[in-house]
């Protein structure tokens, strides 16, 4: 009898070693709603507009009391493309390619000193099909992580088109310094948050601003231009590389294309003509935009294509709705 009850004394022992302690990491968690994105879903809309917000909190509490509780430190929030970033030949990559490669851009990362914390971010999705898997990570003073993610998977029907189109949307920028940037051959959007590190001062997020060709530059009256990152009128801030060889350098001409004619540009060699035919300067920025306006571009690795203004809406923020035809 005593030798059982021994065994069982020692069985409880072994469990109680093994319990994880529940309160070691930091509560990270989605804020649900109708407007908010918070599980893994498939959509079939290229370049659609998600939004999503993660809350954190210090959940190591003593007798219910947060104030001895470790503060958070870090919150980091990346998202890895698959099989690609870019349009690609899908066909091409082997099995192993599509499920265990992409490529993975840093959102955010910011440093803090606090007992909670929670950030929101308005999104476009990847342009081409495949999936993109958001991974939030939040740290400790103590060094304990907690980590959660959710995944948009699309279903592009245009996967197998000679040439690579979507629509966008970008909104003015609400500061001066701020900006919305337009990286053209993936077809994303990235606000101007997406450049800033404010726990490393002077250092740039190199993988993001590798990628935007054009900025939406406010002028008066709600009027704006697209800019190259390399066009001396674009204020920027001071983490922006400073060299022309770190700025992304794109060159836009006007053209007298309109709506059917920018539709039934649809391979290679249309894409290049419109633009070397243009008989307008070469310029690092448009001109105003206009609604209807179409206007040629040429990208730093010579990716021809073609930009259509759809519409320019002035309310609740000014902003311009794109759509864009690009070589692969």
């Amino acid at each position: 009898m005593l030798l059982r009850f021994s065994l069982w004394l020692l069985l409880g022992t072994l469990l109680t070693a093994c319990q994880p302690d529940l309160d070691s990491g930091p509560l990270l968690d989605f804020v649900g709603g109708s407007r908010y994105t918070a599980y893994t879903r498939i959509i079939n809309t290229p370049a659609d507009t998600l939004t999503y917000k993660i809350f954190a909190a210090t959940t190591k509490a003593q007798n219910g009391d947060t104030a001895d509780a470790p503060n958070l430190t870090k919150m980091r929030v990346t998202v890895t493309y698959n099989p690609r970033l870019n349009p690609v030949d899908y066909i091409g990559l082997s099995i192993s390619d599509h499920y265990n490669t992409g490529d993975t851009l840093v959102v955010f990362e910011r440093s803090m000193k606090r007992k909670t914390f929670a950030f929101q971010n308005t999104f476009s999705t990847r342009s081409t099909s495949g999936h993109e898997t958001w991974r939030f990570e939040s740290t400790d003073e103590d060094g304990n992580k907690s980590t959660t993610s959710f995944r948009v998977t699309l279903r592009n029907a245009d996967s197998t088109l000679a040439y690579h189109r979507y629509t966008v949307g970008l909104q003015a920028p609400r500061t001066p310094t701020s900006r919305s940037y337009l990286a053209l051959l993936p077809g994303l959007t990235f606000p101007r948050y997406i450049g800033f590190r404010a726990d490393s001062t002077g250092v740039a997020y190199s993988d993001v601003y590798g990628l935007i060709d054009l900025i939406y530059v406010p002028r008066a009256d709600n009027a704006a231009v697209l800019a190259s990152p390399s066009a001396e009128l674009v204020p920027l801030s001071a983490l922006w590389p400073k060299g022309s060889s770190t700025r992304r350098i794109t060159l836009l001409r006007s053209t007298s294309l309109n709506a059917s004619t920018f539709a039934a540009a649809a391979s290679t060699a249309d894409l290049t003509a419109a633009y070397n035919n243009s008989t307008s300067p070469i310029n690092p920025q448009t001109e105003t935009l206009k609604k209807g306006g179409v206007y040629a571009f040429r990208t730093q690795e010579d990716k021809f294509g073609l930009i259509y203004v759809e519409n320019l809406t002035t309310t609740p923020i000014p902003s311009a709705k794109l759509q864009v035809h690009i070589m692969r």
